[in-house]
């Protein structure tokens, strides 16, 4: 007997089956994902979906602590990667925050199934990691450049980079992680003229940008870096605005024109007052007498 698609429910091995929710074909997005005890191979998903739960007849069989038979569904639609959570009773976290129904996965979030960890990752292991040498620091005009702590230490917490920030396990660090895993002056984050960069200072251990291990890299906006268990969303808007060039102002806006006063719309505006007021002497001077 066929397995029941998207929409359907059905019972397999005593199991109900929840409803699953239909996946869109033509969203050409495809995220890994990369299971980080290593007891699967890293999976592609794409427009067909995947089924994650500890009973057979799933796309990914999980036997980690407090798997659902019937955990969670994740699958491509016109959103994005969305996760569906089958069942609302089972352990489900992303980035450390519990999931009850939905949630939208992004490269860099680690999504666990009750004990069971994954991240989410670009289909390939592809980021530039060319930085330049350091240079003269600039922001453009109009951008900033903000972590937004996802979880750890800094979870919730808005954190602007301004030129450059240090991150680590110092006191003296300008983001202070309080980790054995990172080193006292571990990377910092800097805003170049030519774009965000992630630079090590010396660590073997790196950082992780959107799920890949990097030392050093390009930063943009929306990637999600890690050091160790300590997450943050990179917010850069405005960032990738075209600049005009150095020295040249941008033009300025056009300012409509202020109405002037002619001669002789003045000399015309007083003839209109002179006749209105003769006509009104004339009026006051015909009442009073015939009143009379």
């Amino acid at each position: 007997m066929p397995e029941p698609g998207c929409g359907a429910q059905s019972t397999l091995r005593g199991s109900m089956r929840p409803m699953l929710e239909c996946a869109e074909t033509l969203r050409p997005d495809a995220m890994r994902l990369s299971f980080i005890n290593e007891s699967h191979d890293d999976l592609i998903v794409t427009s067909g979906g995947v089924n994650l739960g500890s009973a057979v007849g799933n796309d990914v069989v999980l036997d980690g602590k407090e798997v659902s038979p019937w955990h969670a569904r994740i699958f491509v639609d016109a959103r994005g990667i969305v996760l569906q959570v089958l069942d609302p009773t089972a352990q489900t976290h992303v980035n450390a925050r519990p999931v009850l129904e939905k949630a939208l996965l992004r490269r860099g979030d680690i999504l666990h199934l009750g004990q069971a960890a994954v991240a989410i990752k670009a289909d390939t292991d592809t980021i530039d990691k060319a930085i330049p040498s350091p240079g003269e620091r600039s922001t453009p005009q109009g951008a900033r450049v903000t972590l937004r702590g996802l979880s750890g230490a800094h979870a919730g917490r808005a954190i602007a980079v301004g030129e450059r920030v240090v991150v680590g396990s110092t006191a003296n660090a300008d983001i202070v992680i309080d980790d054995a895993r990172l080193s006292p002056r571990h990377s910092a984050i800097e805003v170049l003229d030519n774009g965000i960069w992630l630079r090590s200072l010396g660590s073997a251990q790196g950082a992780n940008v959107n799920g890949i291990g990097v030392l050093d890299a390009r930063l943009r906006s929306g990637d999600q870096l890690s050091f160790a268990r300590h997450q943050f969303l990179v917010e850069a808007p405005g960032f990738n605005v075209q600049e005009p060039a150095v020295g040249t102002p941008p033009p300025a806006k056009a300012q409509p024109a202020e109405p002037t006063l002619r001669e002789s719309d003045g000399n015309a505006a007083i003839g209109w007052l002179l006749g209105v007021a003769a006509l009104i002497a004339i009026g006051l001077y015909l009442l009073i007498h015939r009143g009379l």
